[in-house]
């Protein structure tokens, strides 16, 4: 269902694209410093994901979910970077975030010879993921040199099959036994291909040699990356608790781009 999801949307915005880019091509260039530059762009640039949810079904110990940081790198193309309106679109590598957790243990749930809580936290990323964004693109000129932007588009991502665990154990003073008491065992989709919807909003400044950009998005994914459960056991005093742990994959982030000055040949063209 979301696939085919997926794939009507973005046949949706490929035939607009189509029926916009013959209308744009009777149009002259409406901002002429812009066409110096090349349609090309090399992008880059911090991603900050949302927190983690965790469903607790029974038991009190639970965890904590922490932001996690991510990157994005790769390019786009503009189809018409001189125009009001364009369309951009491009190819994006990124790791994607597993977990980034903090806890807690009480001491009277271990063994003797620990005399204080344990309190730990860690992170984990998965593979990389590969996505092409579909975007439509409001350019205004708001100075000599400046632009301001706004758009609003689809992403597909390629995100490999994977599952991820993490495991507490713990053992008595001579390593005669041991207990695992927290476990964390996730999951990404039974599918590869994830859809998302883009909103952004950002700035262009040309400059002499190139057409510098940033840019401000959100994105949302139709449905969440990773999932899973934990559970916490083997306790000395406290009874289990379990509960279910979705990460949405959604994420803000800080994009700038760059675009080369055409050649004096090209520009002559």
């Amino acid at each position: 269902m979301v696939i085919n999801l997926i794939k009507n949307t973005m046949v949706g915005i490929i035939l607009t694209i189509v029926l916009l880019s013959e209308a744009q091509g009777q149009l002259n260039s409406q901002y002429p410093v812009l066409s110096r530059y090349r349609k090309w762009s090399i992008i880059a640039g911090p991603v900050f994901y949302n927190k983690a949810r965790i469903y607790p079904q029974y038991g009190e110990y639970t965890f904590k979910n922490r932001p996690m940081w991510g990157f994005n790198a790769g390019f786009e193309y503009d189809f018409y970077p001189d125009r009001q309106w364009s369309f951009i679109t491009g190819f994006l590598v990124a790791y994607e975030p597993i977990y980034n957790i903090k806890y807690r243990i009480l001491k009277q749930d271990l063994y003797p010879q620990y005399t204080e809580d344990i309190v730990d936290k860690y992170k984990s990323y998965s593979f990389l993921s590969y996505s092409v964004p579909l975007l439509l693109r409001l350019n205004i000129q708001s100075g000599k040199n400046s632009f301001v932007n706004f758009l609003s588009g689809l992403k597909v991502m390629y995100f490999p099959k994977g599952d991820s665990y993490y495991g507490l154990l713990i053992s008595n003073e001579d390593n005669t036994e041991s207990r695992e008491i927290f476990g964390l065992n996730l999951h990404s989709q039974d599918y590869k291909f994830y859809g998302s919807f883009i909103v952004g909003t950002g700035a262009s400044f040309a400059m002499k040699k190139l057409l510098l950009k940033a840019n401000l998005i959100y994105v949302i994914n139709f449905t969440s990356t990773i999932e899973g459960e934990y559970q916490f056991n083997n306790l000395f005093t406290s009874p289990p608790a379990r509960g279910n742990y979705k990460l949405s994959g959604n994420y803000l982030g800080l994009l700038i781009s760059a675009s080369l000055k055409k050649s004096k040949k090209k520009l002559c063209e």
